[in-house]
């Protein structure tokens, strides 16, 4: 003889299944959905080819939070000079709950004003390299001291975000170092400093 089972039990099952579910997503999955959160602008004067959307935001080295848009934005240039540079606009979105003060209390950073806080302290944006076989970047963030790299906010572009400063990364800075290089080759004599060699070993 087969068993009924009633449809009052199995719907009592399913919504205490559903129940667990929510209580654990919202206690070990750390989701909130009642709360936006925050968001900040990078303009970067460099390529950042390979940089995507869904590519990780990381403090030290510890995720915190991940790319959501990238657009360029043309500047325009003093007036009368008649033309404008590029920059490249990251928007960037933190999570909640991954950052503390030095007592271990959680830093709040969907609140704007205690984000804009950190960066008047020196937090600055970089972008880094996740593997040098990939070319992947990511944008990293540290404290930089605010009198080398001080803040501020940049003419002709608008947003709702907090803007964040950017700081030069050691790619940027590798490739100015390395045509720096390439020019003062190119300065150099070469024709010249052959026939000195050769006259020199002529003489000898």
């Amino acid at each position: 003889m087969k068993t009924k089972i009633s449809p009052t039990v199995v719907g009592l099952f399913v919504m205490g299944a559903l129940l667990l579910g929510g209580i654990a997503l919202f206690s070990f999955g750390g989701v909130n959905f009642f709360s936006k959160p925050e968001r900040f602008i990078v303009y970067f004067d460099e390529t950042i080819h390979g940089l995507d959307n869904g590519s990780p935001v990381k403090l030290r080295g510890v995720r915190i939070g991940r790319v959501v848009n990238m657009n360029v934005r043309a500047i325009p240039l003093e007036p009368g000079s008649g033309g404008s540079r590029s920059v490249v606009a990251v928007v960037c979105e933190l999570s909640r709950d991954v950052v503390a003060d030095g007592q271990g209390r959680p830093v709040d950073v969907s609140d704007r004003d205690e984000l804009q806080r950190l960066i008047d302290e020196g937090l600055r944006a970089q972008l880094g390299v996740i593997g040098l076989a990939t070319g992947l970047l990511y944008v990293e963030l540290d404290f930089y001291d605010p009198a080398r790299f001080p803040f501020a906010p940049r003419a002709g572009v608008e947003s709702d975000y907090v803007e964040m400063p950017a700081v030069p990364s050691a790619i940027a800075e590798f490739q100015a170092n390395l045509t720096e290089i390439l020019n003062d080759m190119k300065r150099i004599n070469f024709s010249r400093i052959a026939g000195e060699v050769e006259g020199l070993l002529v003489d000898t």
